[in-house]
């Protein structure tokens, strides 16, 4: 299995209730630091980083990484832009039930499991003619579409995935590989839809391939809703 994990800020609601009622613009700036921090140091290990409420980010790695090297490593490089304390806990299970042991460990300190390696298939999805629907309907007109879509697909693959927004007309579906294919009959349901799916041992070759299936699609001129990729 890929470790599972979550960088959690402790003490967060605090720190922003402590800034008073002008704030938000600076809990916005310190969310894109952290972010920003977590997700390079997540990628230089071959992992990623998905943002999920922000006081709480999910980070997907390699299983033959260090954990207790990346816990240090992250802790440290957060240690200039995070207004609090850090906890980080590296888990080992099926996605995404894994992340229901996160909150008993980070409430004990820092925690790592290690896993036997095991791959991790990424479906990322993307609207068809969305640069049109933005220049016809207008950026919010295209942005409600897209809400209406994460929001459908959080539902509906609650039990079998992790569904993050990525931005523009992009999402992506984190799932184990033996529920792949529930996962791509949900997310093709709408007819506007194509879906670039990656499976490897490494999280980010993951992202990767499903990032080269969604190219091959376009240049396919979208003969097809979905490819899959697999990456050693």
């Amino acid at each position: 299995m890929v470790l599972v994990g979550t960088v959690a800020f402790e003490g967060y609601r605090e720190w922003t209730e402590s800034l008073g009622p002008d704030r938000e613009w600076f809990i916005q700036l310190v969310q894109a630091r952290t972010y920003q921090v977590i997700q390079s140091f997540t990628a230089e290990h071959d992992g990623m980083a998905l943002p999920l409420r922000y006081d709480i980010q999910l980070v997907l790695l390699p299983s033959n990484i260090n954990p207790e090297a990346f816990i240090n490593g992250v802790k440290e490089a957060l240690k200039p832009y995070s207004p609090t304390p850090v906890r980080v806990a590296l888990l080992c299970g099926e996605i995404p039930s894994v992340l229901s042991k996160a909150r008993k460990y980070l409430e004990l300190g820092d925690y790592y499991e290690e896993c036997a390696p095991r791959e991790i298939a990424v479906a990322h999805a993307d609207l068809n003619y969305f640069t049109h629907m933005t220049s016809r309907d207008g950026p919010y007109s295209a942005y409600v579409e897209v809400m209406r879509l994460v929001n459908t697909y959080v539902e509906s693959l609650a039990e079998v995935a992790i569904v993050q927004y990525l931005g523009g007309d992009n999402l992506v579906a984190v799932t184990e590989p033996s529920n792949l294919d529930a996962v791509i009959r949900e997310l093709i349901k709408p007819n506007h839809i194509k879906v670039g799916i990656g499976i490897s041992r490494i999280p980010r070759k993951a992202f990767s391939a499903a990032a080269t299936a969604l190219t091959r699609i376009r240049e396919g001129g979208r003969r097809i809703k979905y490819l899959v990729l697999k990456e050693e």
